[in-house]
């Protein structure tokens, strides 16, 4: 498919957020921290959320996958498509809560493990920083000492990223080739002969789009992130913030409940509806009435 986008949310979650492709998932965590065959990730346990809201600041923008790693290392993987100027904040409050999460009350503060947050962005966000791929740590202003280790914020930026040489890619730079969208099928076969998990990942995203269920809800998803960019720029224009959050709000559950119709039109049943287009199951049932 061309230009098929590879951070939609509902296509990156079936992708590194099964734990029938957990080895995708270690392949991708490995490679982006930089673990060699001595320290690598070798287990993960994928830790499910409840499905959020079609909104402004939910599913439309980002995605969220969260595990536990074997050595009891904390991980949040978050997609942004949409520019949100507040990142680093919403970075730094997610990983504040999936710290704190780790002990329940009384627990001793030695039982805590380290907590790293890892941000995938389709825009430029760190202005004053060149590479694609900036972490942060908690350090002494003046001499630069790590306080802990226990807190590590990564920022990937994808429209930053330039792969210099394909025959010495780093893991890590070919999982970016491949998110980023800007090379070829030919090219990522290439790129799969030193990262096999590539090649992987590009017969899965075949496997995906030959689905019609998958398929359907994967392009009303980009339709949602468009009407987005729509709404943003008609109302930026004049000037009404507030319109902007109604509209979009609207014009997303008008959607919704399309594809609900469409969906309802092939027999799918209302569960897995209800899971594609988050409306309740009383919604749905008075749809399919009407």
């Amino acid at each position: 498919m061309e230009n098929f986008n590879r951070l939609n949310d509902l296509y990156f979650k079936k992708l590194l957020g099964d734990k029938k492709r957990k080895n995708l998932t270690l392949s991708f965590l490995n490679g982006i921290l930089n673990k060699d065959d001595k320290n690598c990730f070798t287990d993960i346990t994928f830790l499910d959320k409840d499905n959020e809201p079609l909104t402004l600041d939910g599913k439309l923008s980002k995605l969220d996958i969260r595990a536990d790693l074997n050595d009891g290392t904390q991980v949040d993987i978050e997609v942004q498509v949409c520019p949100f100027k507040l990142m680093a904040e919403r970075s730094l409050y997610y990983w504040s809560k999936m710290y704190s999460e780790q002990l329940e009350k009384g627990a001793e503060y030695k039982k805590l493990k380290k907590a790293i947050a890892i941000n995938l962005l389709a825009f430029d966000y760190l202005e004053d920083e060149q590479d694609w791929h900036n972490i942060y740590n908690l350090l002494n202003v003046k001499s630069h000492n790590k306080l802990t280790d226990h807190i590590e914020i990564h920022f990937l930026e994808l429209p930053k990223f330039t792969l210099k040489d394909m025959r010495k890619i780093r893991a890590s730079e070919a999982w970016i080739a491949y998110f980023s969208g800007k090379y070829s099928k030919k090219e990522l076969e290439e790129i799969a002969m030193t990262t096999p998990a590539i090649k992987e990942a590009v017969e899965f995203e075949d496997t995906f789009l030959q689905n019609k269920i998958e398929r359907r809800a994967y392009e009303q998803r980009e339709k949602a992130i468009r009407d987005y960019y729509s709404y943003m720029n008609s109302y930026k224009e004049e000037g009404l913030q507030e319109g902007l959050q109604q509209g979009l709000q609207q014009g997303l559950y008008q959607q919704a409940i399309q594809t609900a119709k469409n969906m309802l039109k092939d027999k799918v049943d209302i569960k897995l509806i209800s899971k594609y287009t988050n409306l309740s199951i009383e919604e749905i049932n008075k749809i399919k009435v009407e």
